[in-house]
């Protein structure tokens, strides 16, 4: 008896996972920065240090990363559940004489 294909389930799970990695990646504070730039980099100081940014970029910053994260996720996961689909299955023969 031929296995379950795991493709569909797969993908909705690569789907999901990326959407919250992409939570994370864009809504995630930046890295500290302990060595200056190589080149001088002229500095305006139109807003102060440390300040958050505007919820507006925020939320168009995860409107367009959504857009490329969960597609691509949703890839990556049917081609893993092709994969363990194809080492799950059965690898005999098909007949068409009866039993």
């Amino acid at each position: 008896m031929p296995s379950r294909n795991l493709a569909k389930p797969f993908a909705i799970a690569g789907f999901i996972l990326a959407e919250i990695y992409m939570m994370f990646t864009t809504l995630g504070g930046y890295g500290r920065v302990t060595q200056p730039p190589p080149v001088p980099i002229p500095v305006v100081d139109t807003v102060a240090p440390g300040t958050p940014a505007p919820v507006g970029a925020k939320v168009s910053r995860v409107l367009i990363s959504a857009l490329f994260f969960g597609p691509f996720g949703a890839i990556a996961g049917t081609g893993l559940g092709l994969l363990v689909s194809g080492a799950l299955g059965d690898f005999k023969r098909k007949d068409d004489s009866p039993s």
